[in-house]
């Protein structure tokens, strides 16, 4: 397992970890935002429902991402750690989904953009919570 000792080969882990669960919670609002203003033409359908889902509950997780960064307690980063690799791999059947049915091109960028953040950002606070001593999953 590859862990990071920086984060942007720069920054503390811990300053890092806390940065990337606010930037986190903003793609989420902003996500969510969109989201709702795109599904907004007719009655929201499973996949949006379940996306909304994902998109609150991984909100709170950011928040206790956070707070466990700020405080060190890692029994707070384990939601955000579940939920980040949840999102991670909900991304891939909804990127290859739109690009099989030509959806809009920005869409698909956003959605390999918001992987690789996501990935990137898990990576930090895997490497930060595993760094305090937290039980390693992987």
């Amino acid at each position: 397992m590859i862990y990071l000792q920086k984060c942007c080969c720069v920054v503390d882990l811990r300053m890092g970890t806390i940065v990337c669960g606010l930037v986190h919670a903003i793609a989420d609002l902003l996500g969510g935002f969109f989201i709702m203003i795109t599904a907004g033409t007719g009655t929201p359908d499973l996949c949006h429902k379940l996306t909304i889902f994902l998109i609150l509950v991984h909100l709170i997780s950011c928040a206790g991402l956070v707070y466990g960064s700020i405080k060190l307690k890692t029994k707070y980063m384990i939601l955000y750690i579940l939920m980040t690799i949840a999102i991670v791999l909900y991304l891939i059947p909804l990127f290859v989904a739109d690009a099989i049915l030509a959806i809009w091109y920005f869409v698909l960028v956003t959605y390999f953009i918001m992987f690789w953040l996501s990935l990137y950002c898990w990576l930090v606070a895997y490497s930060f919570y595993a760094a305090l001593g937290g039980t390693l999953f992987l």
